[in-house]
């Protein structure tokens, strides 16, 4: 580990991203339980300090892979809470007009490629983006999320193969929720699904550098991941990094409280503790950070409520499912405002291309 010097604007920077995501899901905890959002999400409580210390490190034109467990990576990317929360209400006004909900949804104009729904899916696809940036020689990386149980698909392990055969400008993490007892679904099992103690020992056979971390460490993740992604953009190749993580489920009430038998692995609560005794994180800018992200919250709350649900067309109605805006910015970084008429990175978009759905906003 480097001795990296974080100043304490990037510290509280740090600690209100994590208060974001947790308030925001908890909330979102809420609106499912009410039956305002239609469909489950995969929570991602207890891993914010992985989505938090990666992110730091990124601008909106790198990309992120997701994974089942996206809104954590979404919100840390720095995507807009009141379409984020629409589209998981299914409005036409969230960032995929209401059509991909919490499984499948994402924001290229900063760079979130998205949710899947695919144990191990985005991984390749990430690697895609990743030769994009080696191929403009733009100095851009691209960070993949995955959990330990995606680690045995074999598309993660070609595309470990491929960014290192290709030195792509990838950083692979791994957010394993079982550093200790192998879980399946929520459930431990008697039987074992790794053949060794660390994921990241796996990147030895593929030539590249691998670490494990604690993942309710903020500050480790944000270290770890400064060494690797200035790797990257030097053109030093990818890594593959493994943090563990403990999952915490049943906020319901919108607590950013740890309980006791949670707090040892609440990245919230440790940070909390680690800022307050260094004199950075005082009460009342706790109470403020708290405040606001919760405002925030209730803000894309009622931008959700108010919105209006997509129309229902019949197929032969239906106009183009495909939002050219978003798939020129996703292919070339740039966001909606910037992106222009004509494309003319790799590949070609062709502005009379029709994509048919069913629906439409």
């Amino acid at each position: 580990m480097s001795d990296l010097e974080i100043d304490e604007e990037t510290k509280i920077e740090l600690y209100r991203t994590m208060v974001r995501i947790r308030t925001f899901e908890n909330r979102a905890r809420v609106l499912f339980r009410d039956g305002a959002i239609p469909a489950r999400s995969g929570f991602y409580t207890g891993q914010e300090a992985v989505a938090a210390g990666v992110c730091a490190h990124l601008s909106p034109s790198d990309q992120i892979g997701s994974t089942h467990r996206a809104l954590g990576h979404l919100i840390a990317k720095g995507c807009n809470l009141n379409r984020l929360m629409a589209e998981l209400c299914g409005k036409s006004s969230g960032l995929n007009r209401g059509k991909a909900g919490p499984y499948h949804v994402f924001d290229p104009s900063v760079g979130a490629l998205g949710a899947n729904g695919i144990v191990g899916g985005s991984v390749p696809m990430v690697a895609g983006y990743a030769l994009a940036h080696q191929l403009r020689g733009d100095g851009g990386v691209a960070v993949s999320f995955f959990g330990e149980g995606a680690s045995n698909q074999g598309g993660v392990q070609e595309t470990l193969n491929l960014a290192a055969c290709w030195n792509l400008p990838l950083v692979f993490v791994c957010e394993n929720s079982s550093p200790e007892v192998q879980m399946m679904l929520g459930h431990e099992i008697d039987y074992p699904q790794l053949s060794i103690d660390r994921v990241s020992d796996r990147a030895q056979a593929y030539g590249i550098p691998g670490a494990t971390h604690d993942g309710w460490d903020v500050l480790e993740v944000f270290e770890a991941v400064d060494e690797s992604v200035k790797r990257a953009r030097d053109g030093g190749g990818p890594t593959l990094l493994e943090f563990n993580v403990h999952q915490i489920e049943g906020n319901l009430d919108g607590r950013l409280k740890a309980k006791a038998d949670e707090s040892i692995w609440c990245p919230i609560h440790r940070f909390k503790e680690i800022i307050t005794d260094e004199g950075i994180l005082t009460a009342g800018l706790h109470e403020k950070i708290r405040e606001e992200e919760k405002s925030r919250v209730e803000e894309a709350v009622d931008f959700a409520r108010r919105s209006p649900i997509p129309i229902p067309l019949k197929l032969s109605e239906a106009s183009s499912w495909e939002d050219p805006e978003m798939t020129r910015s996703a292919i070339s970084g740039s966001s909606h405002e910037d992106a222009s008429e004509s494309f003319n990175g790799i590949g070609n978009w062709a502005p009379e291309r029709k994509v048919y759905g069913f629906l439409d906003s």
